[in-house]
Order: C-alpha cells, then structure tokens, then sequence
C-alpha cells in the first residue's frame, strides 16, 4: 500500500505535484497555483477550500484523510469515465493526461468546453445525466419564491424578526443563474475588477436557490454600517440559516443559507434534501 507523505506550504517534491494535478483536475484551482511541484500559499488555500467543502479540519495541510477524500473524489470520476465508455484506463486516483483526455472527450460530445477539468457542468452531465430539474437555465431573480421552500419559509421568518427589531432590511437577491455565477467568478481573474467569489456557476448554494443575499436599509439607501449587518447577521442566526459574516474564507455579510448538510458536489451529483 502506497505510504502517502504529509505535504504543507514549503514541500517540494513529485507528490506535490500530484497533488496540485489533481486539485486541477477537479476545478479546485480557483486562485491559480502553478503545477510547479511546490506547495505555496495559493496552493494551500486551495487545499483549505477543498477541507472546507468536506468538512475536514481546516489546516491546509494535506495529511491521510485530505488525501484519502481528494483520491477518493478522482476515482469516482474516473470509475464513471470509464463506465460511460470514455476510458481512462486504470482507477488510479490521479488525474493524470489519461484521465484529463477522457475528460475532454466526453466534454465535446455533451457541448461543453472541453477544459479536460470537472468543472460543475461536467460534473452534472458526468453525475446527473438525467436530471428532472431546470436549475442551470433558470434566470435570477430577487424574489424568495424563487428560493427552495424551507429557504423561503426561513427568509420569511428572518424578515419578520427584523421588522419586529425595527429595522429595515431587504433581499436584493435570491436565485441567482449560473451563467450571471460565471460572470462573477470571472470578475478580478479574467475580467476587471475584484475577486468577489471562488464558485463558478452550479458552485454556489444561490444557483440552488438555498441562499440569498440582504442588505439593513436607512433613509431608503443600503446601510454601509458594518454593526447593522452583523446585528441583521445574528438575528439570520436565530431563523435558522447560517450567516456569511461568520465565514472563514471570503466573508460575506449580505449571505445567508441553508446548506441542508450537502455541498455542491452532492447536488451537482443529483443529491437533494429531503422533501
């Protein structure tokens, strides 16, 4: 059985490599580390992202159970690669040329961009090939009827305890598209401005309609206040949804979920909360 080396920022060797390929290979590369075989600070972000989304211990070091979930997520895509008849030849775990060549393959025979990574709509064609629901065409919208019905029961009940505070807050956004998800996380990586996100479109629990955004408002005008967002944060808290304001990596004041204890892999994969 092949022993696995701990890696964290200033390793440097073939594993580290390995393990940035695979990052890659699976759409982890949000910041764009170099697959250089060296283990830097955009490298281990990612690797903190990754631990983030699986609920491991956030250290950004990669030791047994790191490895073990992000092999395990390869072979998975490997396992259906070849069983929808795009061989990648062994089940490996690494997401080396072979498996990057099926990948792209199989990219172009469903349309899409063939980038060779499992970005979300790979995954959902490579996962959930017949999904029964039209979320990656529906248009945003601000409305929370646009949000899952326990999402939407929620943001009523956070609603009504802020007016019961006295305060004015808003829902700007809802449901949000995939394709306006894209633009977003193109923005401060290869269009102007600021990096606002690490999701692309089907990445973010907003293109599920599990999140939404709000805003405190004074005299008809967004609060610019970072006290009335985070007392609009605790009273989100006490509706039940988890607050953007509490995030470790990118916080998000406005955002507000209800994650169901999935990540988006899982949706992405076809997993759906209970009715």
């Amino acid at each position: 059985m092949l022993v696995l080396p701990v890696l964290r920022v200033g390793s440097s060797s073939r594993y580290v490599s390995l393990l940035q390929i695979n990052m890659n290979g699976l759409a982890l590369n949000y910041n764009g580390f170099p697959i250089s075989g060296y283990f830097d600070e955009r490298t281990s972000d990612a690797v903190k992202n990754f631990q983030d989304r699986f609920q491991l211990n956030r250290d950004g070091i990669v030791g047994p159970l790191t490895w073990k979930v992000l092999i395990d997520n390869v072979m998975a895509v490997q396992k259906l690669l070849n069983t929808r008849g795009y061989s990648v030849g062994a089940v490996d775990g690494w997401f080396g040329p072979a498996t990057t060549s099926a990948v792209q393959r199989f990219q172009r025979d469903h349309g899409l961009y063939p980038s060779g990574i499992i970005e979300p709509r790979t995954r959902r064609r490579l996962f959930d090939p017949n999904a029964r629901d039209n979320y990656e065409t529906l248009m945003s919208s601000s409305t929370i009827s646009s949000l899952h019905p326990r999402v939407e029961a929620q943001a009523r009940r956070f609603l009504e305890l802020t007016r019961a505070a006295g305060m004015d807050v808003r829902i700007y956004a809802a449901f949000r598209s995939w394709d306006e998800q894209d633009r977003l996380f193109a923005q401060g990586r290869w269009a102007p401005g600021q990096i606002v996100t690490n999701a692309r479109g089907g990445d973010s629990y907003h293109n599920w309609g599990f999140a939404f955004d709000a805003a405190p408002f004074e005299n008809d005008e967004m609060s610019t206040d970072t006290q009335q967002f985070i007392r609009m944060g605790r009273l989100g808290q006490q509706a039940g949804l988890e607050w953007g304001g509490t995030f470790i990596s990118l916080v998000d004041y406005p955002h507000f979920q209800n994650t169901f204890g999935l990540n988006t892999w899982d949706l992405l994969n076809g997993v759906r909360p209970p009715a």
